[in-house]
């Protein structure tokens, strides 16, 4: 089809992945959350998450900003990982393929979860913002309150790429059939509802 290539450098392997699973790509980056790819059959639409994973740092980057919402989009698309390596002219090459969908990742988003709403060693959770929340409510006006309460949601506990490791991807993802990828592929979303 008239595929829409995407320009940087961060893109180069996404358009990689989606000509070689023979999907058509969304046009991302805005303030919504988009995923990369789709898959059309008839009427029904199959979204999809690509990720790429450099076969020497063994980890998946996400996103910037974490949050429970980003979490809950996450949840009804569909993910294809695939792993890269780099000769030494630079050229990339795409290795292996993993298919996974919010079962397979559930313990995995579960984990960030707990972070977003327990916060870590360093910063507070949704839980504590809550507590001060309740305090604050009574000494603040509404309005401010409520973009205090946005921001704190929306950003102060968002988390900063959380990396998927490749040994979570292989433990609990579909392996894809590197002879053909299109049809593994399909063969695993098709008759499946996320």
């Amino acid at each position: 089809g008239d595929t829409m290539v995407r320009t940087t450098q961060d893109d180069e392997r996404e358009n990689m992945q989606v000509k070689l699973f023979d999907l058509a790509p969304l046009q991302g980056r805005s303030n919504k959350y988009i995923p990369d790819a789709i898959l059309a059959e008839g009427d029904i639409k199959h979204f999809i998450e690509l990720k790429t994973c450099d076969t020497r740092r063994k980890q998946v980057s996400t996103a910037r900003n974490v949050t429970l919402n980003k979490i809950k989009e996450w949840e009804k698309v569909w993910w294809v990982f695939s792993s890269y390596q780099k000769d030494s002219k630079g050229n990339v090459s795409l290795v292996e393929h993993y298919l996974g969908d919010k079962h397979m990742l559930q313990e995995w988003f579960n984990k960030q979860r707990v972070k977003i709403t327990g916060g870590t060693k360093t910063y507070g959770g949704l839980t504590s913002w809550e507590k001060a929340y309740s305090i604050l409510s009574e000494h603040m006006d509404n309005d401010s309150l409520n973009k205090l309460d946005h921001t704190f949601r929306m950003r102060g506990v968002g988390l900063n790429d959380p990396k998927i490791p490749w040994s979570y991807i292989e433990a609990n993802c579909t392996k894809l059939d590197n002879n053909d990828l299109p049809s593994s592929l399909r063969g695993l979303i098709y008759g499946k509802k996320i």
